[in-house]
């Protein structure tokens, strides 16, 4: 490894470690860590450009250095510090030793190295969705081995079971977040149908496969085409999406009535069919049932654009300051509070909304976080989960 590179691997150890000892359930921390990631994302770079011959001529790297590195991450918590002894490994190298940890079949080894995959997964996916998919689809197969067969299983008791479906369903469920926060519905959309699979009634999960749908939907922007055949095409098929996304917001809250993201997400839907007055209905109690600051930052968006859209500037101005109080350095409310006063007529004001978000220096904000759809709190579960 090259001068460059080590002081890379250095600085991504660093920023990242200070990433990983703050609680994301603080207010002044979630949006920290949002900031902290963009700069961890920017060293990252230099780890997923880095080709697969880095380690050449130096001697083969044994499984102790893999075990090393999980163990490393379970006692820090650190992810780029525990990934730094596999830099350079190539995609051989890395399927081989998970291999070999596959056959030795630790429980404990297998939660804790399926979890390291997701964390890379979820830091490169804005960088490299190829480099993305090749973490997660190593860590999928180290936690689904955590699932003895048939055979085997009928040796553990129903609690067990569930435990492991449990780790399983929430695994694949962050790791479909992750795409689907950078918009990427095709590699979302079978992590999702597996999540679904282990853990039907999950209202996380059946909420989220709403959100796949209704990301969907969004690509089927009737509007951006032209010829009219296309257009009504277009039409159809996000009708029928939006559609299969109420059915599984509804779904979710049949589950569990008390789960707020999916009231949230319900009322968004209603919004686009039109169905203004429900929509609201679903949006305050949403917001009101939020605990966790994404779901209230994503309820107070969401509530924003439907006042704007019914000339509530007042409102829209309450609900966009809202989203900018929970996370201050949010281009999306910035824009959007700018685009309410300019469309009030507070030209000045949008002016110096717009000129106070441009004046502070440049600050990287998360991908994920960008968009609200990463599964924050399925992940700091998972993270607590290996620690017990």
């Amino acid at each position: 490894m090259d001068i460059k590179t080590r002081v890379g691997v250095k600085r991504f150890i660093r920023l990242a470690g200070a990433c990983c000892r703050m609680t994301l359930n603080s207010r002044p921390a979630w949006f920290t860590v949002a900031r902290m990631f963009g700069r961890w994302q920017r060293t990252l770079a230099l780890l997923v450009a880095l080709p697969a011959t880095a380690a050449a001529g130096q001697l083969p790297l044994p499984i102790d250095v893999y075990r090393s590195a999980v163990a490393t991450y379970v006692k820090t918590g650190n992810a780029a510090q525990s990934v730094e002894p596999l830099v350079g490994w190539s995609t051989a190298q890395l399927t081989a030793v998970v291999d070999a940890i596959v056959r030795h079949n630790d429980p404990v080894e297998l939660e804790a190295a399926a979890l390291l995959h997701l964390e890379i997964g979820i830091a490169v996916v804005g960088l490299s969705v190829i480099a993305a998919q090749s973490h997660l689809e190593q860590g999928s197969r180290l936690i689904d081995t955590l699932l003895p067969p048939p055979d085997i299983r009928r040796g553990l008791s129903a609690v067990r079971i569930a435990e492991i479906n449990r780790l399983r369903a929430t695994w694949h469920r962050v790791a479909a977040s992750a795409f689907l926060s950078v918009n990427d519905v095709s590699h979302a959309r079978p992590l999702v149908i597996r999540a679904q699979r282990i853990e039907p009634r999950s209202a996380a999960t059946l909420t989220l496969a709403g959100t796949v749908d209704e990301i969907d939907a969004g690509l089927e922007n009737p509007d951006d085409i032209g010829q009219p055949s296309q257009r009504t095409r277009a039409e159809r098929t996000r009708g029928i999406l939006l559609f299969r996304a109420e059915r599984s917001y509804t779904f979710a809250l049949e589950a569990d009535p008390s789960y707020a993201l999916a009231r949230i997400r319900l009322g968004r839907i209603q919004y686009l069919m039109k169905d203004l007055k429900r929509a609201r209905e679903s949006l305050e109690r949403g917001a009101a049932a939020a605990t966790e600051l994404r779901h209230q930052f994503i309820a107070a968006m969401f509530m924003g654009a439907l006042q704007q859209s019914q000339n509530d500037f007042a409102g829209a101005r309450r609900s966009f300051e809202r989203a900018l109080a929970i996370a201050p350095q949010s281009q999306n409310a910035v824009v959007a509070l700018s685009f309410t006063e300019l469309m009030s007529g507070r030209t000045e004001r949008a002016r110096e909304i717009a000129q106070a978000f441009t004046s502070v220096p440049a600050l990287d904000v998360w991908w994920a976080y960008k968009t609200g759809v990463l599964d924050l709190e399925g992940l700091h579960w998972l993270r607590q989960e290996i620690r017990r």
